[in-house]
């Protein structure tokens, strides 16, 4: 499909470019990968017969490059020489990487699909792995080549297992080389988190970050309850250029007021929940996969009452200009701003980060093998070498270290556990990084987002995105 052929299915669907329509886009056939002739060992689309792939052998055109599309900050450079002096120091192979870094989903799914670019290891998040599969940009995974995916904690990390679950993100069912089927493995975790509001502790207390929530981004302006000096909001708040992350916030704050409209106490949570004090609630929360038209019109309401004061939708600049100074309370992922607050230094800086009271979501970023990989086993080694915490090669310690995104490697977990920074600060006992173990109430009221179908994609989801990050 050529990208002016593109234009014209995106300017229907409302879009410009965003993986979220090209993803509709792959489901309806009109973006899939190139039709050029399948390896020998690929027996059906995206499905990798194994026994017929070299172990232990350097394959395909640039046999001694691996090509990894990663988003931007998420490894140190030592990560890849270690990896290449690993691989010269256990199998005798010189290699190199080769590394592109996107800032988007929707700027690597342009990458493979229009741009026609070739990577043996993408780090997509769980619900783009999902449109991805579907247009036929992944392979199946070999799990006997990634022995560290014994290290996952598998209760830890709760993306739902089976082929049968509407929320499946990281298998599939294939064809069997022996016939019949199997289920396939696609993903492998590589670090998580949650959606939230990073601010200026020193502009509005975290007290009042609680309290409010999500109803900042409809505020002009705001006087702290404390008594500090009224801060302007208007042109200082941002959100993440993040479709989805975006509508999370609008459906949480319109299911609030649906709620309210209906006279039922107000909850956050999507199922009933008890939480730590043994408080019942219900159920009655909306997720961040609505699909019917009035909750979407509802939150279509909300978001564009909201639009007006921010100064963009930038998911770059999102902490850094809340420690310039320049920004006072964004839209963040928690990861982001733990590493630019850098609780792990002596002097950390003025930033904070809560889930809004009202609901948001969690996420995952995962390792997966492009179908256009000639070097599948390279491929495996390096995702194994992600999740290693032996020594010499503690990699998935330097990562989480590096980064300060919480780890679904139970290993690396224990590990950290024992292992504070110099300053005493410990990723581990950080509920903002685990709320799933150290903030239960907070991580229920976040929910997994999933595929919402492509009627609702190109109908309802893109022309609304459209609409409201071209004002």
């Amino acid at each position: 499909m050529t990208r002016r052929k593109f234009l014209k299915y995106a300017a229907i669907g409302g879009i410009t470019a965003g993986v979220v329509g090209l993803g509709a886009l792959s489901t309806l056939g009109y973006v899939r990968r190139s039709a050029e002739p399948p390896p020998p060992w690929e027996f059906a689309p995206g499905v990798v017969d194994y026994s017929k792939v070299p172990e232990r052998v350097l394959t395909g055109p640039t046999p001694n490059v691996l090509k990894v599309a990663q988003w931007y900050d998420y490894w140190p450079g030592s990560f890849l020489t270690d990896f290449e002096t690993y691989m010269q120091q256990q199998f005798g192979m010189n290699i190199t990487v080769q590394v592109d870094i996107y800032t988007s989903n929707e700027e690597l799914f342009e990458w493979i699909s229009l741009g026609g670019k070739k990577y043996d290891v993408l780090f997509p998040t769980n619900h783009i792995v999902d449109n991805i599969k579907k247009g036929g940009f992944l392979y199946n995974l070999n799990l006997g080549w990634i022995p560290n995916y014994a290290n996952m904690w598998s209760d830890f990390i709760k993306v739902p297992h089976g082929s049968d679950n509407p929320d499946n993100l990281d298998q599939r069912l294939d064809p069997s080389p022996t016939g019949g089927q199997m289920l396939s493995t696609v993903s492998v975790p590589y670090f998580f988190g949650t959606t939230g509001i990073a601010f200026r502790v020193d502009k509005i207390p975290k007290a009042d970050v609680e309290a409010i929530g999500l109803d900042f981004f409809t505020m002009s302006s705001y006087t702290p309850s404390n008594g500090w000096p009224t801060v302007t909001l208007r042109n200082n708040m941002r959100m993440l250029e993040d479709q989805r992350d975006v509508f999370t916030f609008g459906f949480k704050k319109a299911g609030q007021l649906w709620q309210k409209s209906q006279g039922i106490p107000f909850s956050p949570y999507i199922d009933d929940h008890t939480d730590t004090a043994g408080v019942p609630w219900k159920g009655t929360q909306w997720t961040s996969n609505e699909t019917t038209p009035d909750r979407i019109n509802a939150m279509s309401s909300w978001l564009f009452q909201a639009r007006p004061n921010l100064f963009d939708f930038n998911s770059t600049q999102d902490t850094p200009s809340l420690i310039a100074g320049i920004a006072v309370l964004n839209q963040a992922w928690s990861g982001d701003i733990t590493y630019a607050q850098r609780p792990d230094q002596n002097n950390p800086q003025p930033a904070d980060y809560v889930v809004p009271y009202q609901g948001s979501r969690w996420w995952q970023d995962n390792a997966t093998i492009h179908t256009a990989s000639r070097n599948l086993w390279l491929a495996h080694q390096f995702i194994n070498f992600i999740h290693n915490v032996d020594t010499p090669w503690q990699e998935n310690q330097l990562l989480a270290r590096w980064n300060l995104y919480p780890t679904p490697n139970k290993a690396c977990f224990d590990w950290l556990v024992t292992h504070p920074f110099p300053n005493g600060y410990n990723m581990t006992d950080d509920d903002r990084l685990y709320p799933n173990l150290l903030a239960p109430d907070v991580w229920a009221r976040c929910d997994l987002p999933r595929d919402v179908g492509t009627y609702t994609l190109l109908n309802e989801y893109n022309p609304l995105w459209f609409d409201l990050t071209s004002v």
